[in-house]
């Protein structure tokens, strides 16, 4: 049975294609290397099989139709819009020359870099308080239109497509009977929930029920947050239809002051999941890692790049390699 890792990553501008499977694959490659060389070359050699779902173009023309002031910061190819190739090159290599991840490192970083911990539009959008106002709806496709085109276009256009990027390649690993492992990134967490939620529910994949991934690394995740519940592919559904049955383990890695993840368990929202016997185990993963990524913004303690590259994540991957 081969290992087959799958990425799914989140929302925001994205470069091309090209571009965002290197990065991801040397964040991964050099987290990796700080536990264990051999599992990092194999990775990076393409002998332990890793898919990264991309879907930026898709993100990228949302963003750019709902802000063409956007166009500014990016760069054109074929009529598409795209961030520029070395966007992150600079600070990417910063990051990954860091040996050291304490929660000392961390306040020495806030406290050298600009601090925008509190200005993530996410943390004011996806919280209690707005679910329980009833606002969710109207202001998310406002302030991020490319996150509430995929909640609100369930069955037709972005979110359709969106879903689509993942199921093919999951689709085709599960057929094929690898030992699968999906690593997902903020809104990539709740791409994933769908799609495995259809994969294992609906008539259509009823080839797929008996199917399972045997890891869901989830990262910087919003699920645990009531207004992205209230979103999610079941949340209409009856009890006994509700959540996805084709997961053996589901892990969850929260950074401090990932405000994205501002609710950072997920145990005591889907434990229900557990009862039923629909998983093996879930489990948040204690206590919260410290993201290191800094950019052009400053810190930003929810970046995917900053979680790949992080030892604690590269010890659940290399576990579940081995195991």
């Amino acid at each position: 049975m081969s290992k087959h890792i799958i990425f799914i990553h989140g929302r925001g501008t994205k470069p091309k294609k090209s571009v965002k499977e290197k990065l991801v694959k040397k964040c991964l490659v050099a987290g990796l290397n700080k536990i264990n060389a051999d599992v990092a070359r194999g990775v990076d050699e393409n002998k332990i099989k890793t898919t990264i779902v991309y879907y930026g173009d898709i993100l990228n023309r949302i963003l750019v139709n709902a802000d063409p002031q956007l166009k500014k910061s990016l760069v054109e190819i074929d009529g598409q819009w795209y961030e520029p190739d070395d966007r992150y090159d600079e600070n990417l290599d910063k990051l990954l020359s860091r040996s050291s991840f304490t929660m000392e490192d961390y306040h020495k970083l806030l406290g050298d870099e600009k601090d925008t911990r509190v200005l993530d539009d996410v943390a004011r959008i996806v919280s209690p308080v707005m679910s329980l106002f009833g606002l969710s709806k109207t202001i998310i496709p406002k302030l991020l239109p490319d996150l509430g085109a995929y909640l609100y276009s369930r069955n037709i256009g972005e979110g359709s497509a969106i879903r689509e990027r993942l199921q093919t390649p999951l689709k085709q690993a599960l057929i094929d009977g690898d030992d699968i492992a999906i690593v997902s990134h903020s809104m990539g967490c709740m791409i994933a929930y769908d799609v495995l939620w259809k994969f294992s529910r609906m008539s259509e994949y009823r080839e797929l029920h008996d199917k399972k991934i045997s890891l869901w690394l989830t990262l910087g995740s919003p699920l645990g947050e009531p207004a992205v519940q209230e979103s999610l592919y079941d949340s209409n559904e009856p009890q006994d239809g509700k959540y996805p049955s084709n997961i053996r383990q589901w892990q969850n890695i929260s950074a401090t002051d990932d405000f994205v993840a501002h609710d950072g368990s997920i145990v005591d929202d889907f434990n229900e999941m557990i009862r039923s016997k629909l998983i093996d185990k879930i489990e948040d993963i204690k206590p919260r890692i410290y993201n290191f990524w800094v950019g052009s913004e400053g810190s930003n303690p929810h970046k995917l790049y900053g979680y790949l590259s992080h030892p604690d994540v590269a010890e659940k991957i290399i576990k579940w390699i081995q195991g």
